[in-house]
């Protein structure tokens, strides 16, 4: 019988941590220094998203969602040439481009360091379609809640 009881017991745990809440946006935390760089010759990095409520998020030595950093942080984008696109077309789109740049819940504990340098690049973010939104975002910190998605999605993930 105790046997019995301890398998109905053990099968109720297992059922409940199984069903138990689900983050919606994917903790991030780095104890230390946290070095994030691209370097681009002959720049082509896009991305594309079409259709009703598309997304596209382009993200280029950035920090995005809910990131802490317990210490020092440098992000640094270099290119020469070429483009960096981002786009998003349909009703309700949204684009979203970061270089170098710390976009939601992000807390650094220390010094931070963020730059951009590109020489004879072109850099393009668009959002088309009725009540569209582009953002973009190069070498910057960004928590505006408004210029995030406004459907329910697990922005930005």
């Amino acid at each position: 019988m105790k046997t019995l009881a301890f398998i109905a017991l053990s099968a109720i745990a297992s059922a409940a941590m199984a069903t138990g809440p689900v983050s919606s946006t994917p903790d991030i935390s780095i104890t230390g220094t946290s070095v994030q760089f691209a370097s681009l010759a002959n720049v082509s990095a896009s991305n594309n998203s079409t259709g009703s409520k598309s997304e596209a998020f382009q993200n280029v030595a950035s920090n995005t969602g809910n990131v802490t950093v317990g210490g020092n942080s440098i992000q640094g984008v270099l290119g020469v040439g070429g483009s960096v696109t981002n786009t998003a077309s349909g009703s309700d789109a949204y684009a979203s481009q970061n270089l170098s740049s710390n976009v939601g819940e992000v807390t650094i504990s220390g010094n931070s360091l963020q730059f951009t340098a590109l020489t004879g690049a072109t850099i393009a973010n668009l959002s088309s379609g009725s009540n569209s939104k582009a953002v973009q975002n190069i070498a910057t910190n960004n928590a505006c809640f408004t210029c995030q998605p406004t459907k329910t999605s697990n922005w930005p993930n």
